[in-house]
């Protein structure tokens, strides 16, 4: 009975020795390991640390890993007891790709002397439920395969018949109402004695769009550090100016897509293609490579820009023809 005794009285030291080493502890997991592609699932991460220690509980970024996002980020729980302090953080993830994702281990915690903890790897499996799984007898590979293939429904004539005398009635009725307020308008307008007001001719695009650039300049965007705006009204002016001047669908188009359609308006090798393109590409760079350019570069965008526009102004014909006899 002593020998019984003294063996608890030992592990019990053992067991207060191990405690008092211990200064902190992280832990993480995940409600649910299996969630549907879009599906959202509750990570808790929990930090344990003695009340003597400063400790700073790091917010994660709205990415765990390249398939991994979190979609909120809820306010961090406190609690303490005699000697320790509990915080835990939860988080909402979710992932749009399939299949069985790693979630390496994370920093969560850092105390004053620098310490750092971080918790266990996870893991989350990620399911689409428009496939299915299956095992090869054979090999023992798994396959995966649509749940079902898409159905079309074949078109029916008589379908469309039925719906012909609604749609001419709506047009008819729509087209008599346009009409009358056309004819109406008219006919207030000739009993006030007031003549319709000739249209206001629209702006030339080289104009609005060398407009629009010394706005930008006034602007000193990259000079404030927004160098990704700049450069985002930068090509957003010239894709403008280069719809409406050479009638490219510039605004929904590549670099390359608009450096080919501009080829058929303009040399390829000439200085006007190749200013817009050193400008386009640059600020390709910087939108999606997080290039950072130099305030050299910067500048000599705006000037390849006042250029593009400028040269490659579309003049009305008496002007041409002035221009033509001063040279």
């Amino acid at each position: 009975m002593m020998k019984l005794k003294a063996f608890i009285i030992f592990s019990l030291l053992l067991a207060a020795n191990s405690l008092a080493a211990q200064t902190a502890q992280v832990s993480a997991k995940i409600d649910s390991m299996i969630i549907f592609i879009g599906g959202q699932t509750q990570m808790t991460i929990q930090a344990v640390y003695p009340k003597t220690e400063n400790a700073i509980l790091r917010q994660l970024s709205d990415t765990l890993t390249a398939e991994v996002e979190i979609v909120e980020s809820q306010k961090p729980d406190t609690s303490a007891t005699n000697d320790l302090i509990i915080i835990e953080q939860r988080y909402i993830l979710t992932s749009f790709d399939s299949g069985l994702h790693y979630i390496p281990p994370i920093e969560v915690l850092q105390l004053s002397d620098g310490s750092t903890y971080s918790t266990d790897p996870l893991a989350i499996n990620v399911i689409n439920p428009f496939q299915k799984i299956e095992i090869d007898e054979e090999s023992g590979v798994a396959i995966i395969t649509d749940v079902r293939s898409p159905h079309y429904a074949p078109f029916q004539l008589a379908e469309l018949y039925k719906y012909i005398p609604y749609t001419l009635l709506i047009i008819i009725v729509l087209a008599a109402i346009i009409v009358g307020i056309y004819y109406y308008r008219k006919y207030r307008m000739k009993q006030a004695g007031i003549e319709p007001k000739p249209k206001k001719p629209a702006e030339p695009c080289h104009v609005t769009a060398l407009r629009e650039l010394e706005h930008i300049k006034e602007e000193k965007l990259w000079q404030r550090n927004l160098v990704k705006q700049y450069y985002s009204d930068l090509t957003d002016t010239l894709r403008r100016y280069a719809s409406a001047r050479f009638g490219i669908n510039a605004m929904e188009s590549t670099t390359d897509e608009i450096i080919e359609e501009l080829g058929h308006h303009l040399p390829t090798t000439g200085q006007d293609v190749m200013r817009l393109q050193s400008i386009l590409q640059l600020s390709d760079f910087v939108k999606f490579a997080k290039h950072e350019p130099l305030p050299d570069e910067n500048d000599n965008a705006m000037k390849k820009a006042f250029d593009f526009v400028n040269s490659t102004t579309l003049l009305p014909e008496n002007e041409s023809i002035e221009k033509e006899e001063e040279k």
